[in-house]
């Protein structure tokens, strides 16, 4: 059985300009943002970067990305696999939530409900600004598409693909099979405002030219003891590969509301990371 570990803490606070009005709350991370189309309002948080390219506004946020719009968590984001369970911690009310992940995903819940998103490119003057070389942590996209050779893979280029869950009533109802009432139990009564990760943001070293590799095909993701994820699909120019947390940029959670009278899960609510 696995062990569990247990956090407490208080309620976070009610709405978006409560958190955004008080002094404790902001980010540390530095990081990497992209959006596909001009955001009609600016962020209120100080922009660290801003730089157009090919008609897309890239900005560089403190503590999230932004693609399209939306806003994806930096923090802890290599400890975050998509399906992970994680707490927010005790006393803390930030947005993005600040969470400590413990449990690994479960493969009934990628199980027939995963799919790409769109993809973001890393523009060449934010690679300095990232505390750590790319090329470490990122996936070679030879290694990825299937007839793509490293010499033609466009070394030293990188971008963002995102990984996430087709349905949240499908993953919701696989939450509440039987084989998992006590791991429900241990969420709704020991962790502290419980969260799943619901999509995540992968660094791929190569063009992004190259990250439609599984455009209309099937994804099959298989959880490993190891800590990373297998990446397999159908109808796809994609070799099997995984992926471990190292490679996550950025993640989208939500938050895990449970029904009182059974202890199932009522509710997955998406945390929002930017007003």
């Amino acid at each position: 059985a696995a062990v569990w570990a247990a956090a407490t803490g208080s309620e976070s606070c009610r709405d978006t300009e409560e958190c955004l009005g008080r002094p404790d709350v902001g980010g540390e991370l530095s990081s990497l943002l992209q959006s596909h189309a001009p955001r009609s309002q600016p962020s209120k948080q100080a922009l660290s970067s801003k730089v157009a390219s090919g008609g897309a506004i890239t900005e560089i946020q403190e503590n999230y990305i932004v693609v399209n719009g939306r806003g994806y968590s930096r923090y802890s984001a290599h400890s975050a696999l998509l399906g992970s369970l994680g707490s927010e911690f005790a006393g803390t009310a930030f947005i993005p939530p600040r969470l400590s992940f413990t449990e690994r995903p479960q493969n009934a819940w990628l199980d027939n409900n995963t799919e790409f998103g769109t993809s973001a490119s890393v523009q060449a003057s934010q690679k300095s600004q990232f505390d750590f070389d790319l090329s470490i942590n990122a996936i070679p996209s030879a290694e990825i598409e299937t007839g793509l050779n490293w010499n033609n893979s466009h070394t030293g280029e990188f971008f963002l693909k995102e990984l996430k869950f087709t349905s949240m009533t499908t993953l919701t109802q696989a939450m509440n099979a039987p084989e998992f009432e006590a791991m429900r139990k241990y969420m709704k009564e020991q962790m502290d405002r419980p969260r799943i990760v619901t999509a995540v943001w992968i660094l791929i070293e190569g063009d992004e030219e190259h990250s439609s590799f599984c455009a209309g095909g099937s994804l099959d993701l298989k959880a490993e003891k190891i800590g990373k994820i297998t990446v397999s699909g159908s109808g796809c120019r994609m070799s099997t590969w995984s992926f471990s947390p190292d490679s996550v940029m950025a993640y989208e959670s939500a938050k895990i509301k449970f029904n009182k009278d059974d202890g199932t899960v009522a509710s997955l609510e998406i945390d929002q990371a930017t007003r």
